[in-house]
């Protein structure tokens, strides 16, 4: 389901697929898996810029306490190439392992865990987007808790 939500949500796997095709296929891959809250971003807010002033101003701030801005910079660039963002509702652990197993089955890139405090790098060694020293990246696998 395509969302007008340009915020991503707390407690989701995030990931960047390259077009429709591979967006769709990947949506009814993890539907068929049983994660049914699959969010098709066609547009990332990356600082809050299109909520209320002081929702926008606790964004930007928050933005200069944390590495997430960094990220969240990077699927609103992918989302202006023309990407697709799908952010999957997921626990911490077994269940964001297999959303991350299937996004990365379609191509996805820059996987990432939006925990409620912290920001959780899924991407393997392998993928082009996987982080660099210039690009921050925490734990390969969500810790549970």
């Amino acid at each position: 389901m395509t969302t007008n939500e340009t915020k991503i949500p707390s407690n989701h796997v995030v990931g960047v697929l390259s077009g429709h095709r591979s967006a769709d296929d990947a949506v009814n891959r993890l539907k068929e898996a049983g994660f049914n809250e699959v969010l098709v971003m066609t547009q990332v807010d990356a600082l809050g810029e299109n909520t209320n002033p002081i929702s926008s101003f606790i964004e930007k701030l928050s933005a200069h306490l944390t590495e997430e801005s960094q990220f969240l910079n990077q699927y609103k660039d992918a989302t202006e190439r023309g990407d697709i963002v799908l952010a999957v509702e997921a626990e911490q652990g077994e269940d964001a392992d297999r959303v991350r197993e299937i996004m990365e089955l379609e191509g996805a890139s820059n996987i990432r865990y939006f925990g409620r405090l912290a920001v959780t790098d899924m991407t393997p060694p392998t993928n082009p987007s996987a982080g660099s020293s210039d690009v921050p990246q925490g734990p390969r696998h969500p810790e549970s808790g």
